[in-house]
């Protein structure tokens, strides 16, 4: 497996450059928790030039003037480069003490790869899973070992067009049920269905939904369990929504958020699948438009898939100690201001919800539902994971395969990748 891991490793640490830049700020020598810390965000977290950026610099500074002696170095990298810019540098040996990682997938790679800090050195499991919510901390568990902190969460919920709805006498579904009859008179009145991101995503939900995993992660070697009973019961639910035209013509296109809020801003789409985000890019494109937000549809449970980012620890640091002190304060009340910012919210199980969502009330539904969010499969390269179910996807949407076809050649495919990966 280790082998396996190693030449996964590095041949994606080939393919990446770093361009990051940094911002240093000093503090005053003298305490007992002190050192050097360098902190790789993504841009926008250190930006002078914006109020997130401006706040969450802030924030360091307050750090430092309360443990006199620290200096912190704040560096960025584009979204889409950080996880490649950190594990280029930490395979060399170096690498920041502290980076932000988005939970689908990045921290189980890099903890794979022996790159990142066991918290079991520095805390339990017992005070980790008192201070978070479960699925974000699940989101960094490999091998039964914490890799990430949790910073700050969403999930996915269901949009719909509130005037639609009441024009055609339906009432809001809540089941895998009303949802299929619902779409059913939805499209027999010439409307589109369900918009989403083109991924894995929004469809992960529907397999928790009916009790199944994907993969069960409990031994050494995950294996696939896409095709049980349970998995084959939610791909041909997803199926049937997708055979009978209950996703729009535009997820085809749907490679960025942009095109889901498009779609269902302009009417193209009746229903959306995503996080809290999409309602800022809705009201951007169309803020006349009434729609609601509610919980994802359930099916034998409740259940929905996971969103947000976490913090991690170089296993290169020379000063882990100090590292995850900041963690712990930036993920206090005192870090709170950081989030507030932009409505973000905190992952951590004594956030003040209430005042969060001040002004933002329809929002309240993903934090209703952040009890039973559940993180992606904890799979090494999750990405190709996601691909493939996506592919599976977009070859019923196309006609190209059936439920069944489909599923057989998912699941052949994800057993291949499973033994890549892993033997």
């Amino acid at each position: 497996m280790k082998k396996k891991v190693l030449a996964w490793t590095l041949s994606a640490a080939m393919l990446v450059g770093t361009g990051t830049f940094g911002i240093a700020v000093q503090a005053e020598e003298g305490s007992e928790v002190s050192g050097e810390l360098t902190l790789l965000m993504t841009n926008d977290w250190v930006d002078e030039n914006t109020d997130l950026g401006k706040e969450f610099i802030r924030v360091i500074d307050q750090y430092e003037e309360e443990h006199p002696g620290t200096t912190i170095t704040l560096q960025g990298a584009s979204q889409q480069d950080i996880k490649e810019s950190f594990q280029t540098a930490a395979l060399a040996g170096g690498g920041a003490d502290v980076v932000i990682m988005d939970n689908s997938g990045h921290a189980i790679d890099l903890a794979a790869m022996g790159l990142l800090y066991p918290l079991s050195e520095l805390t339990t499991a017992e005070e980790l899973t008192a201070q978070y919510q479960e699925g974000p901390l699940n989101s960094g568990k490999f091998q039964n070992e914490y890799y990430s902190v949790p910073w700050y969460m969403d999930c996915c919920g269901l949009y719909y067009n509130a005037d639609r709805l009441e024009e055609l006498g339906l009432s809001v579904p809540t089941t895998w049920e009303e949802l299929s009859t619902t779409l059913d008179a939805v499209l027999e009145a010439g409307y589109g269905g369900i918009i989403t991101y083109q991924s894995a995503y929004a469809f992960y939900s529907f397999f928790y939904q009916n009790e199944c995993p994907v993969f069960d992660t409990s031994g050494e070697t995950p294996t696939v369990v896409i095709d049980n009973e349970a998995g084959t019961e939610a791909w041909n639910y997803i199926c049937d929504i997708i055979e009978k035209g209950g996703l729009v013509e535009s997820f085809k296109e749907a490679t960025t958020w942009d095109k889901v809020y498009e779609s269902f801003a302009n009417g193209e789409a009746t229903f959306l699948l995503g996080g809290d985000w999409c309602a800022v890019g809705v009201d951007e494109i169309n803020p006349d438009l009434n729609y609601g937000i509610t919980h994802m549809v359930s099916g034998k449970t409740q259940a929905t898939i996971l969103g947000g980012w976490t913090w991690n620890i170089n296993a290169n640091t020379e000063n882990p100690e100090l590292a995850y002190d900041l963690i712990q304060y930036l993920n206090s009340e005192k870090g709170d201001s950081i989030l507030a910012v932009e409505g973000k919210i905190s992952a951590r199980k004594d956030f003040d919800y209430e005042k969060a969502l001040e002004g933002k009330e329809r929002l309240q539904v993903f934090t209703d539902q952040f009890p039973y969010t559940m993180a992606r499969p904890a799979i090494i390269n999750e990405k190709a994971i996601d691909e493939l179910i996506t592919n599976a996807i977009l070859e019923v949407d196309y006609g190209q395969a059936d439920a069944a076809q489909s599923l057989e050649n998912l699941t052949m495919k994800l057993n291949e990748n499973i033994d890549l990966n892993y033997n």
